[in-house]
This record gives structure tokens, sequence and C-alpha cells, in this order.
């Protein structure tokens, strides 16, 4: 064969040519420059904005898909796929508010399970986007299991006879009216509540449905203002933590819970005052009682025992089950159960795997045979987009970033009639419905909310696309005391908020980081994820720290770094730094005290409860005192007299409308269920990216 010569060229043609063939690919790349939600609580408002090209996405119930996709929009076409082979984490559930009858009674929650069609709620509303799931712990989540698991299927003759069981009993379904709450827009919830609306009035309830706006929704569900609520979950980070405690968790808090594996029949007693429960798991028999001695046990022999021994902090679950907020005081169901308390927070603290997988088991089939909520499917992936949307993507836990997706030159033009916008090739529009709660991270803990920061706020940790491997955003590195009760991170410098408000900018650095954080748990804002954070750390036991204060450290103590699952002793800052690949400036350490070892804690700086905004910008004319206040952050309980607790708090209502921005794009405008508008931050500190995929310089 023979080799086609090429003349010898010198270095400055070789650079031209190399330039040249560079923006041949990215011209045909387009950058993002503006992201339009175009709020339709009408569905078929939002698929006719689809099917005219006027939206690149549009939320579309699963029942319509297959009438949607690939309707033909200029030359090109609408993109509805399922992809069966891709499981998610997202799960969607009927809620029962268990602190109100008759959903106190476990018998009526079998019962109601029992009477809900769930082929014709997977396939026909969910339209095949959802697989079915029997308890709160997901498949492909470590500690799933379905071993000794209810499998509750559409059975209307065994949820009457338990009806009739009970009556028998006295329990009358006539003196109950069971009032079912979706969120309004939600197509599928509203055609899901009208099939329980019908099934379980065969039951004998009285049942009627109401819709809610979106706050107002949320709102019942966080103060338990409802009967049975329709609702979704994405998972905030990637571990079964984030299902036991958001819905499993009882309300319990201890003094101690304390494991003994491979304990005897007869020994229970020397470890346990009495039992319980007992909990039979694929591999052991988990057996849970208040700690002391005593316990008869007469449960199963035949498997090796697991024994749970608690002591009960009484004031503190106290003090959660009489103001019950969903997700901070107590799970969603408002389940005050002792046992299951213990499974969630013991899963938790305990760092041996094998016992750990053995007690989400045990929570997940405990969880299932009490039945406090309805575990109506587990998502698979799903792609919709229009054809000229390229490398869009679907992240486990987080949400696809519009700037890292673009569109075909030649994508349609539309005007969109909002705010003089018009969608091309460097506008993605979603036509969408909701609104997010606020914007605050302090508060915000809903999928809108989070999708919006996730684009205007950086964090500390992320992930790329779909991967789940934990990567610097806005730390350069990170490392663990060797004990693991230390967390330490090394700020990236050269990172600016830009405030569109004000049109200026703030420098961020580890003194924002801290307060960030901090105020999420100084705040107390009820339906916050405030426990992700403050369940983990002491926020006023940690600390800025500078460079040199941490290099002192890694040279007398070691430190443990952990990146792309390797992990080294490092005893310099230069080494850690080294170890992560980072060249470029620093600003400050953040040093976070974890209350305990906890394995997933990385994974927890990925979510929008994290998201770093501006101190200087949050406190305003109060900044300086604060920070002298604080020491620079070496005593940051000081930020407690410039910040209140609750909704009144200055900060929350500024950041609630007007954040700042040190993600790749800023709130530039919004107006309350009609738009939002983001535009590119033209601060970004990350902005080589978009020269690197678009040629593009801000």
């Amino acid at each position: 064969m023979r080799r086609k010569l090429l003349p010898k060229i010198s270095a400055l043609t070789a650079l031209v040519l190399l330039l040249s063939a560079s923006f041949v690919v990215t011209a045909q790349r387009p950058l993002h420059k503006q992201v339009l939600y175009i709020i339709a609580h009408e569905e078929l408002t939002r698929i006719q904005l689809y099917k005219t090209g006027v939206a690149d996405i549009a939320a579309v119930s699963p029942a319509r898909w297959k009438d949607v996709n690939r309707t033909p929009v200029d030359g090109f076409h609408l993109v509805l796929n399922i992809r069966k082979e891709k499981p998610r984490l997202t799960i969607q559930y009927v809620l029962f508010n268990t602190m109100k009858a008759p959903f106190n009674i476990t018998e009526v929650r079998q019962a109601l399970a029992f009477a809900i069609p769930y082929d014709t709620i997977l396939e026909r509303i969910f339209g095949g986007l959802y697989t079915r799931l029997y308890t709160i712990v997901p498949k492909g989540m470590p500690g799933w299991t379905d071993y000794n698991m209810v499998h509750y299927e559409f059975n209307m003759t065994k949820a009457s006879e338990m009806i009739d069981r009970l009556k028998e009993e006295g329990f009358d379904p006539a003196a109950y009216t069971i009032t079912i709450i979706y969120n309004l827009g939600n197509t599928a919830r509203a055609q899901i509540a009208a099939l329980l609306q019908n099934f379980w009035s065969r039951l004998g309830f009285k049942v009627v449905v109401e819709t809610y706006s979106w706050p107002e929704y949320l709102r019942k569900v966080d103060y338990f203002d409802f009967d049975v609520a329709l609702i979704g979950w994405i998972p905030d980070y990637l571990d079964p933590d984030n299902y036991l405690m958001p819905f499993a968790w009882g309300g319990a808090e201890f003094v101690e819970i304390t494991y003994f594996k491979d304990v005897a029949p007869v020994d229970v007693g020397k470890y346990v005052s009495s039992v319980d429960e007992v909990i039979d798991t694929e591999r052991y028999t988990v057996v849970i009682g208040p700690k002391g001695e005593g316990a008869i046990y007469e449960g199963p022999a035949e498997k090796p025992l697991l024994v749970l021994s608690y002591v009960l902090d009484e004031e503190k679950t106290k003090a959660n089950w009489e103001k019950p907020i969903s997700m901070v005081t107590i799970g969603a169901p408002g389940w005050k159960n002792i046992p299951i308390s213990v499974l969630a927070k013991a899963s938790r603290e305990i760092l041996d795997p094998e016992v750990r997988e053995v007690v989400v088991n045990a929570a997940a089939i405990y969880f299932n045979h009490n039945v406090p909520m309805v575990l109506l499917g587990q998502a698979v992936t799903g792609e919709n987009h229009g054809s000229w949307v390229y490398g869009m993507y679907y992240p486990l836990t987080t949400f696809a970033r519009y700037d890292l997706v673009w569109e075909d030159l030649n994508a349609p033009v539309r005007d969109t009639g909002v705010a003089g916008i018009t969608n091309d090739p460097e506008t993605m529009v979603i036509a969408t419905f909701g609104w997010p709660d606020t914007l605050d991270p302090a508060k915000t803990y809903e999928s809108f909310g989070w999708e919006i920061l996730w684009h205007i706020a950086n964090r500390l940790v992320t992930y790329w696309k779909e991967e789940t491997e934990p990567l610097p955003e806005l730390s350069a590195a990170w490392a663990f005391s060797k004990d693991a009760t230390r967390l330490y991170f090394v700020m990236r410098g050269g990172v600016v908020a830009y405030d569109p408000w004000n049109d200026k900018t703030y420098p961020i650095d580890a003194t924002d980081a801290l307060f960030s954080i901090w105020r999420v748990v100084r705040l107390h804002l009820p339906g916050s994820a405030r426990w992700m954070i403050n369940d983990f750390i002491d926020v006023n036991a940690s600390k800025v720290l500078t460079e040199e204060e941490l290099d002192a450290i890694a040279r007398e103590e070691g430190l443990i770094a952990t990146f792309k699952r390797k992990t080294a002793e490092v005893r310099s800052l230069k080494e850690l730094l080294e170890f992560f690949g980072y060249e470029g400036d620093t600003a400050g350490v953040v040093m976070f005290q974890l209350r305990f070892p906890y394995a997933p804690i990385i994974h927890i700086f990925v979510t929008e409860v994290t998201a770093i905004t501006s101190m200087e910008y949050a406190l305003g004319d109060k900044y300086e005192e604060a920070l002298r206040a604080s020491d620079g952050g070496k005593n940051p309980s000081a930020w407690a007299e410039f910040v209140m607790v609750g909704e009144e708090d200055p900060t929350h209502e500024l950041l609630s409308w007007k954040p700042v921005s040190t993600g790749p794009y800023y709130l530039a405008d919004l107006l309350e269920d009609s738009y939002i508008i983001l535009r590119l931050n033209p601060y970004y500190w990350n902005a080589t990216l978009w020269e690197e995929l678009y040629g593009y310089k801000p």
C-alpha cells in the first residue's frame, strides 16, 4: 500500500492548522448562553410548545411519550426514548400520614397497598419509565434486598378481606374521609389519584382528591397537613442512608446504639432487657431491644444473630415527636417507631460493610412489612429532548448542565413569547411546571430549586456528567484526619461570586465555605435538608485554617487523602495538592469537625444544601464585624449574632430570590409561575472549559 506523502510544514503552519481544526470543531457547537424555563401547568400547552420547536425539552407525562416521540420539527424530531437497561434511583410513592387515623393502623395501610393497580400505573400512566419496587431502598443501592419482602400486588379481594377482619374488631371505614393531594400540573399524579379514589372507595372509605401549587403542596407535606400525598424522590447522594433517614426514621434519638455480632440465642439477655423486634434477613436474624440484661429470646435460631441494643434519648425523642417536621425531626410518613429508628441511625454509624448491609436489609424488610408508604416504582432512564440537542446526559442524583450540551446550528428558531427571547441554538428552553420553593440552599429541598442551584451555585465537590466519582469543584483537594473525624478542604483560588443585581463580584475563600454550611444549620428552616449537615458535622466546632496551619498538621499528624479510588497518607500541603493534581492558587482551608466517621460524607458535599455563597454579600455592612467576631472563621459560633433562626432572617430573605452566582449561569430574571431566565456567568471560574468545548471566551 502506498502512503500519501505530506509536505513538510513549519511549526507556525502546524499551529495555524491546529487552531483552524479546533475552530471547525467548536464552531459546530454553539454554547447555550441563556436558559429559559417556561412554566406551563397545562400539559397540552407544554406539548404544543415542544411539538412546534419553541421548547428544546418539555415535561411530558410518561403515558404520552409514545404519542409525542418522533414528532417532526423542521427536519428534526422529538426524542422520547425509554432505556430500561439504565436503572435510576428515583422513586415514586404514595405517602401516608401515619400520625392520622386510619393510617396509624398497619393493617389499613397494608389493605390500601393491595388496592393499588400497579400495572396500570406503571405501564399506562408511567409509560414503562418505572419498574416495581417493594421497599424504601431501591435496586442498585447497597443494602437492597428482595428477601422476606411482601410483594404488594393489586388484589382487591385480599384488600377487602383485610378490611372485613378489621370491621369485626369495630373498625368502620365509612367513618373516615381520605384526602389525596398532589401538585398542580402533574398529570401523572392526577391520574394516579383518580385510580386510588376509585379503588379505595370500594373498601368503604370516602375518598376525595385535592391539588395545590408546588410551594403550598410542600408546606402541607412538611408539616403533616395531609392524609395521603403523591410524590417522588431523587436521592441527594449515593448511599442508602439517603432513603432511610428521610423516610424510614421514626424520629427517635439515642444516647447509644451498639451492635453485637454472632450472638448465641441464649446470650441475647446479656445485651438487651427485652426484645422489641426480630427481623429475618437473608444472612442474619436481627434482634432489637433496649440496653440491659434479662431478655428471653424465643425467635428463630437457624441463622447467626445480630443484636442491636439502644439507650433512648427520651427528651430529644419527645421534642421531635411533639413538633414533627418532615425529614427534619422525623421521616416523611411521620412513623413514630423506635426499632426502625434504631436501624436507620445504626446504619449510618457502622463502618463494618457486612454488618452495615445486614442492618440496611433489616430496615428495608421492616419498612416493607409495616408499609408506612407504598412504593409505586423505581425509575429507568428516559431520554427526552429534541434531536437537535446533542450531548444530553442523565445523572443519577444531580442534573444535566446546559452549558455542557449543545444544539445543531440548524436547530429550530422560534419566538418564545417570553421577555423578548428567541429560542435559537444559543438558547436552551425547557417547558415545565411547578415553581421553586426558594433558591436559598438553606431552605430549598425539592428538585426544581436544586436544578436551578446546580446551574448557578457551585459546591466544594461535584460529579462529571453521569459519573459518580467525587471531583473537586470550589475545593482544590481534601483530606481526613487519621481517625476520620476531621475533614479538611483546601479552597481553590481565583473564584468570585457574581452579584448580577448590583453588577459586582465577591472573592470566595474558606470563610465563605464555612459560613455557607454553618448558616444552613443555624437557620433551621422547616422542610430543609439541614439534617444532611447537622447530623454529621458539628459546624460550631469547625473552623477556617490557613494553608500554613494545614501544612503543619500534615507534617505532625499525617493526613489521609482519598481521590479517584486511591488512598494515600500525605505529610504536607504540597503532597496533598500533588495527589489531586492541582497546581493553581489556593484560598485558605476549611476544617469540618465530624460527629463520627461517616464513609459517604464527601458525596454530601455534592448536594445543593452545601452550595457556597458569599458571606460578604449575605451579611452586607455587617460582614467585617462578623468576620472579626469569629476571628476570621476560627470561632463560627460568633456568627449567631448576625444570622437569625427562622424564615425572617435577612440573609434568607435576600438569598431566596436574589442569589449570587459561582456557577456557569446566573439568575437573570424570574416571574412567579411564568418563567425563569438564566444567563452565562461572565465571571465563572471555569470558563476555560467553554473555550475548550466551544471556542468561547467570556
